[in-house]
């Protein structure tokens, strides 16, 4: 389907680049595209491992809800960001769009920190657990070659 690569920027989740199977399904997302933290798998990744200070700024203000999936209570909200920091991981379905489900793992740097997110958009019903295998993989891939160590 469709493999992207987000960081943070100006509290939204940027996209840097993205691969798409000729034949994918349906993806808003564009390179150099911006979605907001809380709706998207990339940016609840991002979200969850962001600064306190950012965290906190990101609940206070009005979550807008993309879809009628996305999450836009502040208590639930701070519920899955603890759920991703545990997990390493986001499965996010219909949250920007109503047909896709978007699953994503975060990207380490050197230190440690969480740099970046790897997600994949798959249609709505499908299976998750490959794509994560897949992305946990190409997460630790790219994370070594920055020169973190696990």
């Amino acid at each position: 389907e469709h493999t992207q690569l987000a960081i943070l920027e100006q509290d939204e989740a940027l996209f840097l680049e993205r691969l798409s199977a000729p034949d994918s399904g349906a993806n808003i997302t564009r390179v150099a595209g911006r979605l907001p933290l809380h709706a998207s798998s990339s940016g609840l990744v991002l979200l969850a491992f962001a600064p306190h200070d950012l965290q906190e700024r990101v609940l206070a203000a009005p979550l807008a809800r993309v879809t009628a999936d996305t999450i836009v209570d502040p208590a639930a909200l701070r519920r899955t960001l603890a759920e991703i920091r545990t997990l390493g991981r986001v499965i996010a379905p219909g949250y920007v769009d109503a047909v896709s489900t978007g699953v994503a793992v975060p990207v380490r740097d050197e230190t440690g920190a969480v740099i970046a997110a790897l997600s994949a958009v798959l249609p709505r019903d499908a299976e998750t657990q490959f794509a994560l295998v897949e992305l946990h993989r190409a997460a630790r891939d790219t994370e070594r070659a920055l020169g973190f160590r696990r």
